[in-house]
């Protein structure tokens, strides 16, 4: 069994997808990628995630429903939400168990920084 932490990116923006990703190999995590809620679902179903890092607006399957159906299955993973308009708040977000909410424009050493350490933390 593999201890390297695995970490679902899902933005339906390519570009940020390869920021994620680039950033989170190079702090030595292992990177899956997704451009929708939908297809990033049937990710987590088939592999062991240790966290999600997710756009909240994307076609095809949002962040929102994402986080409800990770969370019917009773996974207990850091899921961080990315967004530059939201029709949630903050609280609502995290009722639903959401970790933190990142507003873009965002910088992305410190929400990486955020992220690595808390997966490194839970397990």
């Amino acid at each position: 069994m593999s201890s390297e932490k695995v970490i679902l990116c899902v933005d339906d923006e390519v570009d940020i997808l390869e920021l994620f990703r680039d950033e989170f190999i190079d702090c030595g995590f292992k990177v899956l990628e997704a451009s929708n809620g939908v297809d990033a679902f049937e990710i987590f179903k088939n592999n062991d995630i240790d966290c999600v890092v997710s756009d909240i607006r994307m076609p095809g399957g949002d962040g929102v429903s994402l986080v409800k159906n990770i969370k019917e299955t009773g996974a207990d993973i850091p899921i961080f939400l990315v967004t530059g308009f939201s029709d949630y708040t903050a609280e609502d977000l995290s009722g639903l168990g959401v970790s933190a909410v990142i507003f873009k424009p965002f910088d992305l050493e410190e929400v990486v920084e955020m992220i690595g350490n808390t997966v490194k933390k839970s397990s």
